[in-house]
């Protein structure tokens, strides 16, 4: 039998990621993986995925590197959420009416 003991390495990367036009981002633990690695294969995954426009600013988030016999790394990366879609504006035509003064 054939135990893996070893634990994976995880390590970790910032991310910046803008708002779309409708005020949301998504990531994926990829996103923020900077070549976590094993000596078998392995998942990720990280604590938050989607964003919103109440979200601007720094977030730290953990990912998670888990291999086939369970053995567990983690790390923290930053992930900055910035809005750059300007606001539309539409202005209406006014209509005045005047009286006889």
């Amino acid at each position: 039998m054939v135990l893996d003991t070893l634990f994976p390495a995880a390590l970790c990367q910032n991310l910046t990621v803008p708002l779309g036009n409708f005020g949301n981002a998504t990531i994926s633990a990829n996103d923020v993986d900077s070549a976590s690695f094993d000596n078998c294969s392995f998942q990720l995954s990280v604590n938050q995925t989607s964003f919103t426009c109440q979200d601007t600013g720094a977030h730290v988030l953990t990912l998670t590197v888990t291999d086939q016999a369970n053995n567990v790394s983690t790390c923290t990366a930053t992930v900055t959420v910035v809005d750059t879609t300007r606001p539309a504006v539409t202005c209406l035509s006014p209509t005045f009416y005047l009286d006889q003064n």
